[in-house]
């Protein structure tokens, strides 16, 4: 009897293995359901006590709904430069914009924001005009090429990127953003 008994334990064992394998080789090739995730980069404002407001590019991660995904456009363009006191875009200055352009692909479908800055130099009301005009070139410059233009706007020496003044050149800029 008892290697009877010994030899149905053997069995019983071996029927157990079997369908623990089993079992766990059902649960390892069932799919499991996977929670999506979008990554995608947008424009994040933020304020700092001691220095400046800084809008800089993030990624953000989350959970992405079942519902309609929105494409964003994460390409971020090199503002285009001006020199002291002048509107004029330079061949250098807007052949670099058309390159940035044409590296970023869909943004001739896109509406874009156009903003012109200034240095500190010069009367606030003098900065306001010309950071207009600066916008506006660089505006027309874009629609000529197919681009389309939503809003312009002059922001005089408001948002300066540095108050180094041998860096105020850095300052001297138009930068172009597109809209949601």
């Amino acid at each position: 009897m008892n290697g009877h008994s010994t030899g149905k334990k053997k069995t019983e064992m071996n029927t157990k293995k079997q369908i623990i394998i089993l079992t766990l080789a059902a649960l390892l090739l069932n799919p499991i359901p996977s929670i999506a995730m979008e990554i995608r980069q947008e424009l994040f404002k933020f304020r700092m006590a001691m220095t400046q407001d800084v809008t800089t590019d993030t990624f953000l991660i989350s959970e992405r709904s079942q519902s309609k995904v929105i494409p964003v456009i994460s390409c971020r363009l090199s503002p285009v430069y001006f020199e002291l006191g002048n509107a004029i875009l330079f061949p250098v200055a807007a052949k670099i914009l058309l390159l940035d352009m044409k590296r970023c692909g869909g943004m001739q479908k896109n509406p874009l924001r156009v903003i012109g800055h200034t240095c500190q130099l010069g009367s606030e009301n003098l900065n306001q005009t010309l950071s207009l005009q600066r916008a506006k070139t660089v505006a027309d410059f874009l629609q000529n090429r197919g681009f389309t233009v939503a809003t312009v706007q002059g922001k005089g020496a408001q948002h300066p990127i540095t108050h180094n003044s041998q860096e105020f050149y850095k300052n001297r800029r138009v930068e172009i953003m597109t809209l949601p």
